[in-house]
C-alpha cells in the first residue's frame, strides 16, 4: 500500500509536469495564461518593455489533484496486486498442493 502512495506521487508529479510542458509549447495569445488538466495547471508568458520574458506557472484547483493522486495510487496498487499474484508459487501446477491428483509415489 505505502508503496501504491509512493507511485500515486511520483505519477502525479510525472502528470503535473507533462501538463505544464504541454501548456508551454502550445500555441496562444502572448500575454494569455493557459489552464489545463481540470483547471490543475496554468502557464501565462509576457514580453516585458526591456525585451525580455515574464513566465509563470503553477498548481492549482487542489481537488483535482487529489483525484489525479487517488487515480494513479489506485492504478499502481491494482498493478502491484497483479503482479504478486503472478509471481505466486503455482503449488496445483506443481502437483503439491491439496487440489493435486497425484499420488505420492508417483
Amino acid at each position: 500500500m505505502v508503496n501504491a502512495m509512493k507511485a500515486g506521487v511520483a505519477g502525479t508529479l510525472v502528470v503535473a509536469i507533462t501538463a505544464i510542458l504541454v501548456l508551454m509549447f502550445s500555441p496562444r495569445e502572448p500575454g494569455s495564461r493557459a489552464v489545463g488538466l481540470f483547471g490543475g495547471v496554468y502557464f501565462e508568458g509576457a514580453d516585458r518593455a526591456d525585451g525580455s520574458w515574464s513566465l509563470g506557472f503553477g498548481l492549482m484547483n487542489w481537488p483535482a489533484w487529489i483525484v489525479v493522486w487517488l487515480v494513479v495510487s489506485g492504478l499502481a496498487f491494482v498493478g502491484d496486486l497483479v503482479s504478486a499474484r503472478a509471481r505466486r508459487p503455482r503449488r496445483r501446477l506443481a502437483g503439491r498442493g491439496p487440489d493435486s491428483s497425484r499420488s505420492p509415489d508417483q
